[in-house]
């Protein structure tokens, strides 16, 4: 009732060893997979952060615009209200 190594593990049982040569080339092969899945990942990356700052870019420029239109526009109702204020000065006098 001497078992084997090979026969007392699980594994062995439903997959063969592959050979020593197999196993570099596929952990080779994973490894070129992986790093090409990276390469692609870091692209992706890359170009979010690209149109991220560019949507920011973007929005600054819109904030910028409105706040010149609004600077403008305090700058009229100053006018307004300092002509205003003349015209009221002149009636009580």
């Amino acid at each position: 009732m001497t078992s084997s190594p090979s026969s007392s593990s699980p594994s062995s049982d439903s997959v063969p060893t592959p050979s020593v040569s197999g196993l570099a080339k596929s952990t080779s092969a994973s490894r070129i997979e992986k790093r090409q899945q990276n390469t692609l990942a870091a692209r992706r990356y890359r170009q979010r952060r690209v149109d991220q700052l560019k949507s920011l870019e973007e929005e600054l420029r819109k904030v910028k615009e409105e706040r010149d239109a609004l600077k403008m526009r305090v700058s009229k109702l100053e006018g307004e209200t300092e002509a205003l204020r003349c015209l009221v000065g002149r009636k009580k006098k």
